[in-house]
């Protein structure tokens, strides 16, 4: 195993004695002769991991002597920081990216390109399932986005929505939607007027930019109850298939956003009281199970506002909620928690406490888990409100995850 108590030139030697290889064969098939291990600034992330490849060995496997060698002693550039920094990152080694990523930021030149896009990474890296965190995240990026170059702020635009939607700042949603749709049509022009000059660097196919500014938006002004608007911006994402380039990826993301306009349209019917779409809305989930939870959080709500019964729809779906265990995004961690606190709502208005303070005090640990803090709030001051009706097991409970939280 590779450590940090030795040196890169060592290590390497001690390899080419097990393949057999001289030290001139070697800077042969590697393109670097071995002497210039023992200046690691001028060796590069490509040379580090050729070597590798020669001597059988994964991309990164010197990396950590790398760093030892130079970057722990500020030998590094800051262009060699961003490159090793970058292919860290498309490796998954993440974790071992964010430090190399921070001295980039902390030399705080906001000119340079690479300090822009290290915030775009420290933004990506740092954002999760807690609410608070991805707070933080979002107000030290948000300043340079605009600095990014067009094709990488499309993905940050997608990212800083999403993440305001779980704050419940339709606003910013609604912005950052707006803001999306504008560059992504921007783009699009260009590229079927072919002034485009080298292949976008996107994590997505360009149509995913666009149709999820038209939903974001649309969702953004569901929440401020501004519904005819909202259902325009529907019909704009629920057909797609105008879009040009598209390939065999392309008309599949195609087909989701269609997959999601019938629901959203559908749950738009419902947020102004059209119960009528309810059976239909039952086949829909049916037909499109990741559907559900999102779904359902609104269905429990327009009940809650309406005043209708959906305990039929409840003892369908209900056991086929996620559980926080299988959440891996801060979207559906949200929705997961609406869900069940517009369910606690609806089984208090229904009489059934017993079963009400049992949801809420799930819907209580659910937010602890999330580490969102203003919907633990909400149920710390709903059970409250009900206390005097609580078992002492339930209240129980409820100390219980209080104390987990003050640890």
């Amino acid at each position: 195993m590779v450590t940090t108590m030795e040196s890169m030139r060592t290590v390497v030697e001690n390899e080419l004695q097990l393949h057999r290889y001289t030290p001139s064969q070697f800077s042969k098939l590697a393109g670097i002769r071995i002497e210039q291990l023992d200046y690691p600034r001028s060796v590069t992330i490509d040379q580090l991991d050729k070597i590798a490849s020669v001597l059988g060995h994964s991309p990164g496997w010197l990396y950590e002597l790398y760093l030892g060698q130079c970057f722990l002693n500020d030998q590094l550039t800051c262009s060699q920081q961003f490159s090793l920094a970058e292919s860290l990152f498309e490796q998954g080694k993440k974790k071992e990216a964010i430090p190399l990523y921070r001295q980039i930021v902390d030399k705080g030149d906001t000119e340079d390109p690479q300090y822009v896009m290290s915030q775009f990474r420290l933004f990506q890296l740092l954002i999760g399932t807690g609410v608070e965190e991805n707070r933080e995240a979002v107000f030290r990026f948000e300043t340079h986005y605009k600095h990014l170059p067009e094709d990488v702020r499309l993905d940050a635009l997608l990212q800083m929505a999403n993440i305001y939607y779980t704050f419940e700042r339709w606003d910013k949603v609604g912005q950052y939607a707006d803001e999306l749709r504008e560059l992504a049509t921007a783009i699009y022009e260009k590229q079927i007027h072919r002034e485009l000059h080298q292949p976008l660097q996107t994590e997505r196919h360009l149509v995913v930019y666009y149709g999820q500014g038209c939903l974001m938006k649309g969702v953004a002004l569901t929440k401020l109850e501004q519904y005819e608007e909202a259902k325009r911006c529907v019909q704009e994402y629920s057909d797609l298939s105008w879009f040009q380039g598209l390939d065999e990826v392309g008309k599949k993301e195609v087909e989701k956003f269609q997959v999601w306009g019938r629901g959203n349209g559908l749950i738009l019917e419902l947020n102004t009281g059209n119960l009528k779409v309810l059976p239909e809305l039952s086949v829909y989930m049916d037909e499109f199970p990741n559907q559900i939870l999102p779904s359902l959080s609104v269905v429990m709500k327009a009940a809650n506002r309406y005043q209708f019964s959906v305990d039929a729809i409840l003892s369908k779906f209900e056991k086929r909620i996620p559980t926080v265990g299988t959440i891996c995004d801060h979207i559906h961690g949200t929705q997961l928690f609406h869900f069940w606190y517009e369910k606690v709502i609806y089984s208090f208005k229904r009489g059934g406490k017993h079963q009400a303070l049992n949801e809420l005090i799930h819907a209580l640990g659910l937010a602890q888990k999330l580490r969102y803090y203003s919907g633990f709030e909400r149920c710390v001051s709903l059970f409250w409100k009900h206390v005097d009706r609580a078992t002492e097991q339930q209240k129980k409970e409820y100390e219980k995850i209080l104390e987990g939280v003050s640890v």
